[in-house]
């Protein structure tokens, strides 16, 4: 058995816990190649944010103020233009956040996507070339990938929240499958691939959040002394007669700077998570069964029988020669495990 053979088995038999700490260490090798194109999507989404919703904004601070001054804050005796103000605030509030949701998810997935097979290949070393491999992300199949992930997964996530969390632990990995060649239905080919692994998908959304969410705040907090803005100030901002967009930036930029420096993390867990089950299912693994590895595993054409190796073992049952041992006997399925 080669050595790349080898190497793709070792892959294929990691742990759940050992893929994470792969794509920890993918994320410290590849930051500084590809936090570049990541801050660019995140930079074009915050000035659709800030273009796209600063009338919206300017709408919401002055119905704030109104409802401030002018309504019991207990509710009580409220009159009828008073309900009519309470609602036109909550329903342009609301529109400003699923407005901003949307923005955030396509450009989110488009910025996965650019990046997902040069990291896929840097780290099962397939040659990657990251200006190469940006330049064929961008293909039609990438529209279907913008159209469940950009669209579905926020719409999802508004409609009772278990929606978005299905389809972003089915589909994510549809920003790896749509790249591959020969495959017409990128959305069922993740399924396919990451087929009994939802939670384990979701768990790795769920640390890549969580750090950057508990970063976010302990920035936040020192952030504040030396970037305060108060409500008046940025409704002052958004004020059609005195708008300032150079201002609004540089707020949102401040404001998102762990999310920009953090944000190739989930990619880079989610594709040595992915990695792993790929090599599975090109290999053949399941249920604890392997096919033997072999060199075509590179081009994807018909496999050929490895070589012939004089070292390793043999199956007590079929008599079938392994090069190294397996979990179970890739030609019988007989269990392997003598220790047992």
């Amino acid at each position: 058995m080669s050595r790349e053979s080898q190497e793709l088995t070792r892959i294929a038999k990691k742990s759940y816990g050992d893929s994470i700490s792969d794509g920890f260490r993918l994320f410290g090798k590849n930051w500084t190649k590809i936090i570049v194109p990541l801050t660019f999507f995140y930079v074009i989404y915050l000035l659709l944010k800030i273009f796209l919703l600063a009338d919206l904004n300017w709408q919401v601070s002055v119905l704030g103020e109104n409802i401030a001054s002018t309504m019991d804050p207990n509710l009580s005796n409220l009159t009828e233009a008073d309900v009519a103000q309470l609602l036109s605030f909550l329903l342009i509030g609301l529109s400003v956040v699923f407005i901003d949701s949307i923005i955030y998810s396509l450009f989110t997935a488009l910025a996965m996507s650019s990046v997902s097979i040069y990291l896929y290949k840097k780290y099962l070393n397939l040659d990657p070339d990251l200006v190469q491999d940006i330049k064929k992300s961008f293909n039609s199949k990438l529209f279907v990938v913008l159209a469940i992930l950009g669209l579905g997964y926020p719409l999802g996530l508004w409609f009772l929240l278990i929606p978005g969390i299905t389809i972003l632990g089915l589909y994510i990995c549809s920003v790896f499958t749509y790249q591959f060649e020969n495959i017409e239905k990128p959305l069922k080919q993740a399924r396919k691939i990451t087929k009994g692994a939802f939670w384990k998908i979701i768990g790795v959304f769920f640390i890549s959040s969580l750090i950057i969410r508990v970063i976010s705040m302990i920035f936040g907090f020192f952030l504040n002394f030396v970037w305060h803005v108060d409500a008046p100030t940025l409704a002052s901002w958004y004020n059609p007669a005195s708008r300032r967009y150079g201002m609004l930036f540089l707020n949102e930029l401040l404001n998102n700077l762990v999310p920009i420096i953090l944000g190739p993390l989930f990619i880079c867990l989610l594709t040595t998570l992915f990695a792993s089950f790929k090599v599975r299912f090109d290999l053949g693994y399941r249920r604890g069964y392997y096919q033997v590895p072999t060199e075509s595993y590179r081009t994807e054409q018909v496999q050929v029988q490895p070589e012939h190796v004089e070292s390793g073992l043999y199956c007590p049952v079929c008599r079938y020669h392994m090069g190294i041992k397996f979990k179970f006997c890739p030609n019988c399925g007989e269990s392997l495990d003598f220790e047992a």
